[in-house]
């Protein structure tokens, strides 16, 4: 009698299954609809691996069984002990299928909602008129023709011309899916959220490239640090998640979602929309000084933004445009360290001319807690010193237009120049030592006494363009700078084009940096002192760095990628170089050996998943500790 009794419970179980339709376990057709499932409720449809198992009570059948209190007891033939241990286990893998496929109805009615809402979140209908009007819609994309390509935009930037650009691309058929409010994709990580969204489009934009023989492209449309927010946001998407492997998210055997392969071949090339103050990367890569159509005048003036516009994404889009390699520095420990020895926070105070704060007839400088991101990828360069001190003062103060803001930039130069220096940093580059590889480059003449107090600046460019107006070529007598070409600082030369700099320079110099080109890495040696800091800056990001002890401490770059990039129309090779290195077109992670190579893909996949921001953001408390007075938040 229990024998029949089990065994009718399998059958029932198993039989009323039937009727349930399964779904792939990618799902990576994006017009799927979420099929209904009668009688489950949201909540009913919760992953169920710790539910009560009914055949719990079988783990041991080659025992006795008892039927009631009073038992009956006898013992079970091997014949029904293996044939309910295999009802047992067919029971359970029917049950975990079923769980699997509501678990996957319930994500593509997530994936569908969150859709929805996407499609209306940039209407535009509440803000001032669309600079490229009202009836504005992006080139039609032949499939069979054009590049496929997704876009991650900044809203803000560019005097809301990306809030701009992303409305019209609502309008239009297939850019429509594809074109993203990058900051709303960071904030939307939720399981069948905009992440998600943005997800099962990136893999889409694969298989579409694949079919065609090339490689899809990717739209930055921001500032210059939105170049490294994409590249973080691409990585976040392709972070391998185990816990959702069932749903497309396996680890590959690398950290990602895509194997070696797939990387090397369709990681997507960066085309960046130049909608930030400086501008210097897409500059640099040939897409313009200003968002597309900022020109444009005159009574029609939305018509020839709208030309504009067209112009700019038909050639990202042309596989005619082209696609080179592009190196990518980050800020790794140093070797055989497994973190950096240095924490970091941000420039707080007030408003104004003046951030600092007096006390007992002294100023000092206030400091805050760090927000995102953490410093890891550095795209166009890197310094310390005024530079970045100088950020971090207009970071406090940035306005909403670029003229405004390059009106502010020059107030708080002249309020730099004109105070004296803050208690909490040495005097210019005081206690500051470069080394590139093995060989020392800052201060130069150090056997000869010089600590680098009279230098102001020093760092690199991997882009030839610093704040919109600086530029580099290598070092040369006076008379070779007049008479002579120079070669100007390359971004795929696998070097770094190291500069150093005094208020003089610009006198003599002009715009024009004198660069050495250097062998990787670079690390910065800061002598350190209590209460003792330094500015430094990457990519229009500036931070303040400090030792919590007190003492020395190292910022180390190195090349951690082989990033593609897409040319532009406007791309000037005397500027740039030949950006033809030589080199196979690829993505790849970079180092000199396997363990260098695994060390840089170790610390991206960190990042992502936000293991850097305690390593490196330093605490309130860490703050104050250190000696530096801590603003409220």
């Amino acid at each position: 009698l229990v024998f029949s009794f089990y065994i009718y419970r399998v059958i029932a179980r198993v039989g009323s299954m039937a009727s349930l339709n399964m779904v792939p376990a990618n799902l990576s057709d994006r017009g799927e609809k979420a099929r209904e499932v009668p009688s489950t409720s949201a909540a009913s449809t919760e992953y169920k691996s710790d539910s009560s198992d009914a055949f719990a009570e079988l783990d041991n059948v080659d025992g006795e069984y008892e039927v009631d209190e009073e038992s009956l007891q006898r013992e079970w033939s091997g014949s029904e002990s293996s044939l309910l241990l295999r009802a047992k286990r067919q029971w359970t893998q029917e049950r975990e299928a079923m769980e699997c496929a509501e678990r996957h109805l319930e994500l593509a009615s997530l994936l569908e909602q969150t859709r929805e809402k996407f499609l209306v979140g940039q209407d535009g209908a509440h803000g001032p008129a669309n600079r490229y009007g009202s009836n504005a819609h992006l080139p039609p994309f032949d499939s069979g023709k054009h590049v496929p390509v997704l876009a991650l935009i900044n809203p803000r930037s560019g005097a809301l011309a990306g809030e701009d650009i992303l409305a019209v691309a609502r309008k239009t058929p297939y850019y429509q899916d594809r074109f993203f409010n990058i900051v709303d994709v960071v904030r939307d990580k939720r399981r069948g959220g905009l992440m998600d969204v943005f997800r099962q489009e990136l893999n889409l934009a694969k298989e579409e490239a694949k079919a065609l023989g090339v490689r899809p492209r990717i739209i930055s449309g921001g500032g210059d640090g939105t170049a490294s927010f994409t590249l973080f946001v691409i990585f976040s998407a392709l972070c391998a998640d185990d816990s959702r492997a069932d749903e497309g998210m396996e680890d590959a055997g690398n950290g990602f979602i895509w194997s070696d392969e797939d990387l090397t071949e369709y990681f997507p090339a960066i085309a960046q929309m130049p909608l930030g103050t400086a501008n210097d990367f897409g500059h640099t890569l040939g897409w313009g000084h200003k968002y597309p159509g900022a020109h444009a005048i005159g009574a029609r003036r939305a018509v020839a933004a709208e030309r504009a516009l067209h112009e700019w994404i038909s050639a990202v889009i042309s596989p005619a445009s082209r696609v080179v390699n592009f190196d990518l520095w980050g800020f790794m420990p140093l070797p055989g360290q497994e973190q950096c020895d240095f924490k970091v926070c941000e420039l707080g105070g007030e408003q104004g001319w003046n951030p600092k704060t007096k006390i007992n007839g002294n100023s000092h400088l206030v400091m805050k807690e760090a927000a995102l991101p953490v410093p890891l990828f550095a795209c166009l360069y890197f310094s310390a010193g005024m530079g970045a001190y100088l950020l971090s003062r207009f970071q406090i103060n940035r306005r909403k237009s670029p003229l405004s803001n390059k009106l502010e930039y020059g107030r708080q130069i002249a309020g730099i120049l004109t105070e004296s220096v803050p208690s909490q940093l040495h005097p210019g580059l005081h206690g500051v030592s470069i080394s590139c590889g093995s060989t020392p480059y800052f201060p130069p003449r150090s056997s000869e006494g010089n600590d680098g107090r009279r230098y102001r600046e020093v760092g690199f460019l991997n882009v030839n363009w610093q704040a919109g107006m600086a530029h580099g070529a290598d070092r040369a007598p006076v008379l070779g700078r007049v008479c002579s070409s120079r070669e100007p600082a390359k971004f795929n030369d696998a070097k770094v084009d190291m500069f150093r700099l005094k208020v003089a320079s610009a006198f003599r110099n002009g715009t024009s940096y004198q660069t050495d080109k250097k062998e990787g890495p670079m690390t910065l040696t800061y002598a350190g002192g209590e209460g003792k800091g330094l500015f430094f800056q990457w990519d229009g990001e500036a931070r303040f760095a400090f030792s919590p002890s007190g003492g020395p401490f190292n910022i180390n770059l190195r090349k951690i990628l082989n990033i593609p990039v897409v040319l532009g129309h406007e791309f000037d090779a005397r500027v740039t170089g030949d950006p033809d290195n030589g080199a196979k077109l690829e993505f790849a992670f970079s180092g000199e050996t396997d363990a260098e190579r695994k060390a840089a893909r170790l610390r991206i996949l960190r990042c992502v998943r936000g293991e850097l921001n305690a390593e490196l953001n330093a605490s309130r408390e860490e703050i104050v500790a250190a000696g530096f007075l801590c603003q409220e938040q």
